[in-house]
């Protein structure tokens, strides 16, 4: 079992700032789960909400900001990284979940993330980007991630997307918890498919307990719990 950092270490410190990243590495993450966005002249930084609300206060739209302009907004003497610095400052050979949080993302990120010398994994909620992000770059490695809005999904729909080209399943643990009678019919056919499967976020080890077979990553937000 892979354990990655949900956005670093956001237990300890905020989360998506290269302090909080690199310090889950430093505590033993065997890799990192980030949310990839883009400012307004187009370079891709790592934030998970679309604007500064939760980060510092400030109700601005990242879309809406230059990459000169973001960096004079700070958290507690903090910044949001981009894509690039964290590549620069991840240590190699670690594991990488880049969640594309736009489509107008998808490209940037899947070309910067081809320069990491580790396992980079692509994953979105969106899943006509995925579809055709995995049919552009055939070599790497995309995953679809599930929320509440496909838990409407019949297990057929969901086995279809991972037909072809498809490296994983990024699963919610609440959605098991709530559900487990469709998680427990469908892990096992991903399992067959020959999936990986990724559970977030993952904060107890009793969550997950009586799956454990079937869970290759796991994303927690304090990594300190499985390590």
């Amino acid at each position: 079992m892979i354990i990655l950092g949900h956005r670093g270490i956001p237990a300890l410190i905020k989360e998506n700032t290269l302090e909080s990243l690199l310090k889950a590495i430093e505590l033993g993450a065997d890799g990192i789960e980030t949310d990839v966005r883009l400012t307004k002249d187009g370079t891709p930084v790592l934030i998970h909400d679309d604007n500064l609300s939760n980060f510092c206060g400030e109700d601005i739209k990242i879309k809406e900001l230059t990459i000169s302009e973001l960096k004079e907004f700070r958290y507690d003497g903090m910044t949001i990284p981009t894509l690039e610095e964290f590549l620069l400052s991840v240590p190699h050979n670690k594991c990488l979940n880049l969640e594309i949080k736009e489509y107008e993302a998808g490209e940037i990120t899947v070309e910067l993330g081809k320069r990491y010398e580790g396992n980079v994994i692509y994953s979105s909620f969106n899943h006509d980007l995925i579809t055709e992000l995995k049919n552009k770059y055939t070599d790497y490695k995309f995953g679809y991630l599930f929320g509440e809005e496909h838990m409407g999904m019949n297990i057929e729909e969901i086995t279809d997307l991972f037909k072809h080209n498809t490296y994983s399943a990024h699963l919610p643990i609440k959605g098991y918890l709530s559900k487990p009678e469709l998680f427990n019919k469908l892990l096992p056919m991903l399992r067959e498919m020959c999936i990986k499967i990724v559970f977030w976020t993952v904060n107890s080890k009793d969550e997950i307990a009586k799956i454990s077979e079937y869970v290759d990553y796991l994303i927690t937000d304090d990594i300190r719990i499985f390590k």
